[in-house]
């Protein structure tokens, strides 16, 4: 092998191997930092046009998994409402009832049967969660709820899909409610209705009354049993589409996240390399100089 000061060709080939052992370390130490393997389209185009997909699809199901959640909020809202008017109601039954005994204040039952009245209508109005109410008559179509969202849009048939709570009630008892069995239990037993109040009612006409009572129960169960099916449906597509979400985002790690276990090894060995080559380019450099001695230098 001729030797030459003009070309250094071990210093070229130590040069070459250290500037690759340099790529590769900043390949490592990026991953590393970054904690994916691909990063950019230029890791490798196919992942990475898969994995930007998916995290988008990852990012609307999430947005849905929150909606879904605020559905959930409404739904039990309007139940726990519901519930509550129930147990109100059956209250109104048993004071209407307790008019048949003779030892019964029947102005002071009265009173408490007004308020319980009022309570209704408070726990209507309470039945709010930002702003959706189901048992006012504000919602009387109801109102739906996105509950997916098609992973790809390319496919044939794919959509979005929702789901409805169904009509919503209108539960207030007043003479201005558009519930009619409400309506009519507001006239039957409170003061200011058309009925005359619990003293109106006698032996003759408490069955008839207490028909109302039950009619008008009856509409606040059907409500209640209605949205809490609804609900019910609501927190199992929400489990569904929180389950989803976590299995594409398992899906994303595998393909594009960096085993740290494996990458700690390569930096290791990258940096031993590093040094070496460092020092062969070193020894290359020298070279030269050896030349020196052939002339007596």
């Amino acid at each position: 092998m001729s030797s030459s000061i003009l070309t250094n060709t071990g210093a070229m080939i130590a040069l070459q191997n250290l500037e690759a052992t340099n790529a590769s370390l900043n390949t490592v130490q990026n991953d590393i930092s970054t904690g994916l393997s691909v990063n950019t389209a230029k890791d490798n185009a196919a992942t990475w046009v898969v994995s930007t997909t998916m995290n988008s699809n990852i990012a609307s199901l999430t947005q849905v998994g929150q909606n879904l959640g605020n559905a959930n909020s409404i739904l039990g809202t309007a139940v726990s409402g519901s519930d509550e008017i129930t147990s109100l109601i059956s209250q109104i039954r048993a004071a209407v009832t307790s008019t048949q005994d003779p030892s019964t204040d029947v102005a002071a039952t009265q009173n408490e049967v007004d308020q319980m009245v009022n309570q209704i209508n408070a726990t209507v109005s309470s039945s709010n969660f930002n702003g959706v109410n189901l048992l006012d008559g504000s919602n009387t179509a109801g109102i739906s709820f996105l509950a997916a969202t098609a992973n790809n849009y390319t496919a044939t048939g794919a959509a979005s899909t929702t789901i409805s709570t169904g009509a919503g009630a209108d539960l207030t008892t007043s003479s201005a409610g558009t519930d009619a069995t409400m309506k009519a239990l507001y006239n039957l037993v409170d003061s200011q209705g058309t009925g005359g109040g619990l003293a109106a009612i006698t032996s003759s006409t408490l069955d008839a009354a207490l028909k109302t009572i039950d009619t008008a129960n009856t509409t606040v169960e059907n409500a209640a049993a209605q949205f809490g099916a609804v609900q019910q449906n609501v927190t199992s597509q929400q489990t569904f589409v929180n389950n989803l979400t976590s299995t594409l985002q398992t899906g994303v790690g595998n393909m594009v996240d960096a085993n740290m276990t494996a990458e700690s090894a390569k930096l290791s060995a990258l940096q031993v390399q590093q040094q070496l080559g460092t020092q062969a380019l070193s020894i290359a450099n020298q070279a030269p100089q050896m030349l020196l001695k052939l002339f007596g230098g």
